[in-house]
Order: C-alpha cells, then structure tokens, then sequence
C-alpha cells in the first residue's frame, strides 16, 4: 500500500508543470505538500546555529529530507554565489602515509619473525629434551630386564671397584663425559654436549664470554644421554649452532663418513666407527693428526659394545686414520693413540683365546655363565649374569667364523672340532 501511495504522489508531481517546478525548486510536494508556490519555498540559512538550517517548512516537510547530492551544491552555489571547492590530499601527503603504513607493517613483521624464530629455536631444544627423556626410559626398561648392551654397561659400572682385577669398565661416573671446543676464532665447534649438568652449562657461558665466540656447530659422537644431555642447555646459549649427529633426531642434521667441518684454526673430519653404538663417530683433527675417539677408545679402561666384530673393524680402522693424541669421551687424553687402540685390539683377542682354551678342555662344552665362572673369577657372583651376555657377544661372533657351534637342546657351546670329534665317536659306537 506504501508503494501504491508513492506512485500516485509521484505521478501527481510529474503530470503538472508547476508542482514540477516546485518539486524541482525545493522538494515541495513530496512530504504532503503539492500547492506549495514561490512565495512558500524554504531557504537555507548557512549561518543558523539552530539544528535546522531550513526555514518556511516544519522538520516533516523541509526539503532537506529528500535532497540529493546535486540538490546540495545548487543551493549552496545559490546561497554562497561560488561553487564548492574540492579538498585534494596532496601527492607528498599520501606517500607520506603510505611509508608510514610500509614501516609500521615491516616493524610488525620484524616482531613477528622473531617471535617465530624464538618459538622455532624453544620447540627445537624441547624436542630434543623429549628424545633425550625417551631415550633414558628405554634404557632404564631395558636395564630392568637385563637385556643386549645397556645390561653389559650396567655390570661394568656396578663392578667399578675390581678394576685390577678386570678391565671392561666405563669411567665413574664422577669423571663426567669430555666435551671440546674446537677452534681460534669467533666461531667455534663443539664436540658432544655432556649430560646436561647445570655445571657444564655455567662453564661453557663462561668459556665463551671470555673467548668472546659463539658455538656455530655441534657434532654429537653417539646417541647416548651423557653425550647430548646438554644440547638443550647449549641451543639456549647459541641458538644458531647447528647440531649435527650420524643418525640424527628432531631438529639435529645428519653427516656423512668423511665429512669436512671447517672453523678458524681447524678442519674436522669424521669417521663412520660403530661399535660401542650403531651411529658412533670418531673425529680426525687435522692440525694435531690426532683423534676425537668418543667411546670406542676411552683414556681409562677399555670400553663396551653393541657388536663385537663391528667393533674391532671399527677400532682397525680408527687406528689408521690418524698417529698422533687420541681425546677420548671419558678420562685424560691419551698421548699415543695408535698404541691404545692396538691394546685394545690385542685385549680383544686375548679375551677370544681364553674363551677357546676354556672349551678344549670341556667335552660337555660349556655355557655363557660357566665360561663367565672360568675366565672371570674375581668378580662378584651376583654380577655373574650380567657378565654372560658380553661373553655371548664373543661366542657369536666366533660361530660366524666356524670355530664355535651351539647346541641347541641345551644351549651348550663347543669348539667346532670338538663337537666334530664327539659326534664320529657317537656314530662309531652306534655302528
């Protein structure tokens, strides 16, 4: 009905000239007023400081409540006798405003990539935390259940006491893990990262500050805790240090055998050595022709292992790479290094021979714990159990040469030729 009553009011305005004229005029005619004449036509006071500025209508009929654009700026040409004049932003103006609005943008996003940045470089370290905590609930589970490497190292601490009498052990553990840091000028590498005691992390600070340098690159010689239990300490210190490690974890990068690091007054080479782990690495510094062994070589003692006969290939090949120092993971530096390693080797072997001789003299063969009971006699019975699994290594990988078999009823171990010998005179008696 609204519409219908807008478009007789409408047709009424359009179909006289003179309420047309009005219309056109001053709106009359719209607002209920279609007689509206000359003589009743609103004017607009421009210097009224009254809320309307429109006289000769009451507020329903003014004009101004149908007025166009255009209709404004006739009447204001009307009343004033000049055109309006345009305002312009001048050109310097708004480039002004434009560099302002670019610097406060870039500022912002300075701010935010920052604030990314520090986020990334936190997330990093407490990745790296979260693997480290991973890696010690596993070992310990495995530690409980007296399996693979992690119950041979726990014999060989627990027994630190009897070291003249046997020489498997680990360092204390008050000897803490060696850590170095390798270079001369701003930018240093470090080589493992300790256990991630707040000791070492205050001795560090300390060292860079008074070096006035910055640890650029990490390299980790093997996964162990006591080996990159601080890189989160270290990753807080220099949040631009890259870590780098054979098998790497989260927010680590891997190497590759032969790899070149190079710093002021330095050049670092590694070497693919497992053993002790499946990821060990040992270094070459080429300055000094000497060796950064990890824990395959140790400056006291000799060291664990995952795998036997990867081990001495690994020591075989360390002990070619280098003549001079060996810097061990644990204990004091070792001054000939090529002689510690051919100890090791020879120890190994010594170890094999007793193995051997012990079971020519066993027609019944023997098993893991009673070659323990043989050849070492010194140590505690209730470590006995613990010290059967790295005689087992020893037994294997003398089976993959032929010279031991297995029995596999009992479980029972005989020298090749032995078991030969028993078994014709089994096969004579039955004839």
């Amino acid at each position: 009905m609204k519409r219908y009553r807008l478009v007789i009011a409408a047709n009424d305005i359009l179909s006289d000239p003179a309420r047309r004229r009005a219309y056109d005029a001053c709106g009359a005619g719209w607002n209920g007023h279609p007689d509206v004449g000359e003589s009743q036509q609103p004017m607009y006071n421009r210097n009224s400081k009254t809320k309307s500025r429109w006289s000769g209508f009451n507020d329903n009929s003014s004009p101004a409540g149908n007025a166009t654009w255009d209709d404004w700026e006739q009447w204001y040409q009307r009343d004033t006798g000049q055109p309006q004049t345009p305002v312009y932003f001048s050109n310097e103006g708004f480039f002004t405003l434009v560099a302002l609005f670019v610097t406060l943008g870039a500022v912002f996003q300075a701010n935010n990539i920052e604030g990314y940045r520090t986020s990334y470089v936190r997330k990093i370290g407490d990745s790296t935390s979260e693997c480290g905590r991973n890696i010690r609930e596993r070992k310990e589970r495995a530690i409980e259940s007296e399996g693979g490497e992690v119950a041979i190292r726990n014999f060989l601490k627990s027994r630190k006491e009897y070291i003249s009498a046997t020489d498997e052990i680990r360092p204390s553990n008050k000897e803490g893990t060696n850590t170095y840091l390798i270079g001369t000028g701003q930018q240093r590498l470090l080589i493992d990262t300790g256990e991630g005691k707040p000791s070492w992390r205050k001795l560090l600070s300390s060292v860079l500050d008074s070096e006035a340098c910055n640890v650029s690159q990490v390299i980790l010689t093997h996964w162990h805790p006591d080996h990159v239990g601080g890189v989160k300490d270290l990753t807080e210190l220099c949040p631009d240090a890259r870590i780098y490690k054979y098998d790497p974890d989260v927010g680590q990068e891997p190497m590759e055998d032969g790899q070149i690091f190079q710093v002021e007054g330095a050049q670092i080479r590694t070497v693919y050595c497992p053993g002790h782990t499946v990821d060990h690495t040992a270094l070459v510094l080429k300055e000094e022709d000497a060796m950064f062994t990890g824990d395959n070589v140790l400056g006291h003692g000799t060291a664990v292992f995952e795998d036997l006969e990867l081990y001495l290939r690994s020591l075989e090949r360390m002990r070619g790479e280098f003549s001079g120092r060996a810097y061990p993971g644990h204990s004091m530096v070792i001054d000939d290094g090529r002689q510690r390693i051919l100890d090791y080797i020879e120890h190994r072997q010594q170890r094999e021979r007793e193995v051997i001789s012990v079971l020519e003299h066993a027609r019944d063969g023997k098993t893991p714990m009673e070659l323990v009971k043989a050849i070492y006699k010194d140590v505690p019975e209730n470590l006995h159990e613990a010290a059967a699994k790295g005689v087992l290594q020893i037994m294997q990988k003398l089976s993959r040469e032929g010279k031991v078999v297995q029995r596999e009823s009992d479980g029972r171990w005989f020298l090749v030729e032995q078991k030969q010998s028993d078994d014709n005179e089994s096969s004579s008696k039955l004839v």
